[in-house]
């Protein structure tokens, strides 16, 4: 990576710090929402809004960032994560929460597969892995510090940790502006706004039909994972295990303490180990089999190692997957990304609505159900594509 690892370094600080002020408070917005008199049921529509306004508007500000350069399209996103933060904390109702948590979508899908395009245009193909795996390390050291500080924060007033968020989201906003070099060399001239770009999630279909499919069912499950069990396990805290904000939080915490140590230290020889290839469903199932036996522990002490594998198995599923897409795709990194987490966006769309909708029939059907789809994705992918049978581009 040599001479662009100061960028790196950049990217990396925009990625922790943004994560941090969004993970600061996932935890809490159930809880939140039932100040607001919200149902199950609700709570899980609330997290749906997020991913609904990604799913219409990720690829098109991908799009935009093979048009006008990563930088700008990164600003823009944290400059409107800062006020949604600010609209959480001063909202008077429950349709005031919606209309956050829909801008909160829009904007957030400017960040994280911005930051992802940037790696990609600065890194080869062998330089790839480890460049995504500190992008998820990164990451992971926000959802180590958000969600414990956020707890902790809540537990004077609710609204507290919302307003550190904006606080966070507009330092990093600054950040980049005044120092993050752009990395695009060469910017796309193909770009003219209508219907079809402007709702190109509507059509994300497609990506189904090409060589690129198992990475976005990939994309797709992970975030189905763990946007179901973000919902249900605070709500299983809550209502069976009687947790605290603060110990809801601090588990989120070690999942994420896991993920930064294994995809600083250890992914690369994991994926040498393994393979990239087989890493990322193996990884896959190891979060589903760890969230699937959290409704079952006799004793709150048994959810930690729980949530240390479910760390585990995103520690090497989601980067290593980025990275090979990265490399497969014959578009721009940009769409490319943008397109990828749109189908992230389907995942958090259907994963809250039915984490909170199954909780209310049985505490432990969230858990087995998103398990159960895991498996089946997987062993879709094994049985209709080569994704696991190639080691070489398509």
């Amino acid at each position: 990576m040599g001479k662009s690892a100061p960028n790196f370094f950049l990217i990396y600080i925009a990625v922790f710090l943004n994560v941090a002020a969004f993970s600061m408070v996932f935890p809490l917005l159930p809880v939140y929402a039932k100040t607001f008199q919200a149902s199950n049921a609700t709570i899980g529509l609330l997290g749906a809004s997020f991913a609904f306004s990604q799913f219409l508007f990720s690829p098109l500000l991908g799009k935009l960032s093979d048009r006008f350069g990563r930088k700008p399209i990164l600003a823009f996103g944290l400059a409107g994560m800062s006020a949604t933060f600010l609209f959480f904390a001063l909202a008077p109702g429950l349709v005031w929460l919606f209309v956050a948590r829909s801008l909160q979508g829009l904007f957030s899908g400017a960040t994280i597969p911005t930051a992802r395009a940037y790696i990609a245009d600065l890194t080869s193909n062998k330089e790839r892995v480890r460049g995504m795996g500190k992008i998820g390390a990164a990451a992971a050291l926000g959802v180590i510090f958000g969600p414990t500080l956020g707890g902790i924060l809540a537990e004077g007033h609710i609204a507290v940790p919302f307003l550190l968020g904006a606080v966070i989201a507009a330092s990093n906003f600054l950040f980049i502006l005044l120092f993050l070099p752009e990395s695009l060399r060469q910017k796309t001239s193909r770009f003219r706004i209508g219907w079809q770009n402007l709702f190109y999630g509507i059509h994300i279909w497609k990506g189904l039909r090409g060589p690129l499919a198992p990475f976005f069912l990939f994309a797709f499950i992970w975030s189905f994972l763990l946007s179901t069990n973000q919902v249900a396990l605070p709500l299983l805290g809550l209502e069976k295990l009687e947790l605290h904000s603060a110990q809801i939080g601090t588990l989120f915490g070690l999942m994420g303490a896991v993920l930064a140590f294994v995809q600083f230290f250890l992914l690369a020889k994991i994926t040498a180990f393994w393979g990239e290839r087989l890493s990322v469903p193996l990884g896959l199932l190891l979060m589903a089999l760890g969230f699937s036996l959290l409704p079952f522990v006799p004793f709150i002490a048994l959810l930690y190692p729980l949530m240390a594998l479910v760390g585990f198995g995103s520690s090497i599923s989601k980067p290593v997957n980025a990275a090979l897409l990265s490399q497969e795709t014959q578009a721009e990194q940009g769409i490319t990304m943008g397109t990828a987490n749109a189908f992230e966006s389907l995942g958090r769309l259907a994963g809250p609505f039915l984490g909170g909708f199954l909780f209310g029939f049985g505490m432990t059907l969230p858990f087995l159900f998103s398990g159960a789809v895991t498996m089946l994705v997987i062993f879709f992918v094994w049985r209709y594509t080569i994704f696991l049978r190639v080691n070489h581009t398509y």
